[in-house]
Order: C-alpha cells, then sequence, then structure tokens
C-alpha cells in the first residue's frame, strides 16, 4: 500500500489550503491527460443523450422539449406550457455527472500513478480499470438501483400508502418522504464516496467489500466529508448553471425560437443562477438538431470540468486516511 500512497504531511500547511492547492496543481499538470481519459464517456454520453431525447419525443410527441439553466435539456410532460418560466429551486438538480462516473477509476489510476512520476496514457488508464470492469460496473448500477428504490420510497411516502400518516396533510407527506429520502441518500453517498479509490488502489474485486471499506476509511470524519463533497457539489450545480445560462444566451441572439429569453438573461435574475435560480424555455418541437446537439454537449462539457475534480478530492481524502488508519 505504501507503494501507491503516498504520506500526506498535515503539519507542514493548513488541511484545507493543501487541499485546494492539491487539486488545482494536479488538474493544471494532468489537464489534457484526463480530458483524453473522459474522451470515450463524453461520446458515449453525448449519443446517449440525444438517443434519449429523440426517442422520448418520439415514443410521447405531446411531450414538450424543455431547454433550461438547471438540467440543459429534457423531454417531458412537466411543465405542460410552453414560453418562457423562471424560478428558484435550490437542490441538485444541476447534478448530474451520469455515465461520466465510470471514469472516475482511470482517473484515479492516473492520478495515483502521476504522484509516483510514473508516465501514463489514456490507452494504460483504461487497461487497468479492465480487470476491475466487474466489480466498476456492479457499484455504477448498484448505486443507481439504490436511487431508484429511493424515488420509489419518496413516491411511497408522498402518496400517503404507509398507514401511519393517511390523515396527513399532503404537503406534510411530501415534506416527511423528502427529508427521509434524501437524508438517506445522503448519509451512504458519503459513506461510500472512496470505494473507487478501493477498486483501483488496492484491487478489491468485490463491490461490497470495496463499498465497506469505504465505509470504515470515513468512520469519524463524515462531517468532514460530507461538508466537503457538499461544497463541490454546489461548486459544480454553479458552474453547470452558469455554462448553461451562458449557451442559452447565446441562442437566444442567433436563434430566433429563443429570443424571449433574453430579457430575463440579461437582467438581474441572471445573478440567482449563482443560488439556485433556473430559466427555461419550452417547445412542443425541438428548434433543429444542432440546438439540441449543442445543448446536450455544453451540459456533458460542464460535468466533465468538474469531474476530475471529484476524482482529485477523493483520492486525496482517501490518501489521508489511509495514512492515519493504516
Amino acid at each position: 500500500m505504501t507503494e501507491v500512497v503516498e504520506n500526506v504531511n498535515i503539519a507542514d500547511t493548513p488541511r484545507r489550503l493543501g487541499r485546494i492547492s492539491t487539486i488545482f496543481g494536479c488538474y493544471r499538470n494532468n489537464f489534457a491527460l484526463f480530458w483524453r481519459i473522459m474522451l470515450p464517456m463524453i461520446i458515449f454520453n453525448f449519443l446517449f443523450n440525444i438517443a434519449e431525447n429523440f426517442s422520448e419525443s418520439y415514443v410521447t410527441p405531446e411531450n414538450l422539449w424543455h431547454f433550461d439553466t438547471a438540467s440543459g435539456l429534457s423531454v417531458g410532460d412537466s411543465p405542460k406550457s410552453t414560453g418562457v418560466d423562471w424560478g428558484m429551486i435550490f437542490g441538485f438538480h444541476a447534478f448530474n455527472i451520469g455515465f461520466l462516473w465510470l471514469a472516475m477509476c482511470p482517473l484515479i489510476f492516473a492520478i495515483v500513478e502521476r504522484r509516483r512520476n510514473v508516465e501514463v496514457t489514456s490507452r494504460s488508464a483504461w487497461r487497468r480499470v479492465r480487470s476491475h470492469a466487474g466489480a466498476i460496473l456492479r457499484a455504477f448500477f448498484l448505486l443507481y438501483f439504490l436511487g431508484a428504490l429511493a424515488l420509489l420510497g419518496f413516491l411511497i411516502l408522498t402518496l400517503k400508502i404507509f398507514p401511519d400518516v393517511p390523515d396527513s396533510p399532503f404537503g406534510s407527506s411530501l415534506c416527511l418522504g423528502l427529508f427521509l429520502i434524501v437524508g438517506v441518500l445522503i448519509y451512504w453517498s458519503v459513506n461510500w464516496s472512496l470505494y473507487n479509490q478501493s477498486i483501483i488502489i488496492e484491487g478489491r474485486k468485490s463491490t461490497f467489500v470495496s463499498l465497506r471499506r469505504s465505509s470504515e476509511l470515513l468512520r469519524g470524519v463524515w462531517g468532514q466529508a460530507f461538508g466537503m463533497c457538499l461544497l463541490l457539489a454546489l461548486v459544480t450545480m454553479v458552474m453547470t448553471s452558469m455554462i448553461l445560462g451562458i449557451a442559452l444566451l447565446l441562442f437566444s441572439f442567433t436563434v430566433p425560437e429563443f429570443a424571449p429569453l433574453r430579457e430575463v438573461l440579461l437582467s438581474v435574475k441572471f445573478l440567482t443562477l449563482f443560488v439556485g435560480g433556473y430559466a427555461r424555455i419550452s417547445f412542443e418541437s425541438a428548434p433543429s438538431f444542432w440546438t439540441v446537439g449543442i445543448m446536450v454537449l455544453m451540459n456533458i462539457l460542464a460535468n466533465a470540468v468538474m469531474a476530475p475534480v471529484w476524482a482529485i478530492l477523493t483520492t486525496q481524502l482517501y490518501r489521508e486516511r489511509i495514512a492515519i488508519t493504516d
């Protein structure tokens, strides 16, 4: 283990400043390598999202196309009206790395190897991941499955199927379900935030062992890890909203259908994107294929900018915990 993970001298500099310096330094020194590693998943994400949106529109043609600063592009029946919509919806609505999460392990491998001054290529990083593909994919789909179960639990609670709350007002039941489900999701998301490091650095083949290992490493420092993840999630959401907001603003000058958005995005309301605001425009059909493609690509690239930061930060936390616990 000591050959792979460096010891951390926390006494030399304040830990927080050390982490920030590590993130910027590692990102700057390996910028091109990180993007070469992520390129296959960026392309896959792009094609998947394009196919998903057009297939959704084909299956249910009555659904509207929504372009917004929160999620980029979506096709659905909510909201039901066309035109411009603006409001506040503070939450994790703009944080959706999706399949880019599968690039975490090769990114982590590259980070660790580069800190050991070992030459790494995108091909060697993905080749290293190949032997752990089973554990990585099982963990990835397990987390998505648990997220789906959490959504189902939320719907059950908000529909007041539980016999203990049949007489509660709908709003109270909704809040109860929301806080319970969000609380459980946050707890386990933080608790398992180091499972990728357990797989790729320690070479663990079992998904459940890697998840348990992450929980062991974060025992006693869960609050600290939560603060770090929360801050990074907020930064990711703000950056995504800003990038998508700028993209929609450019569309408002070049695509006539988006012109109604200009008044919102050039007003003081644009500043609310920093604190959970959103601007949305809805159409009965997609304006054009290139408009859809650019919006999907901008959303993916915004998440891709932050993906290596997640890998660097969690790897740094892993190294610190290994230095203390092992």
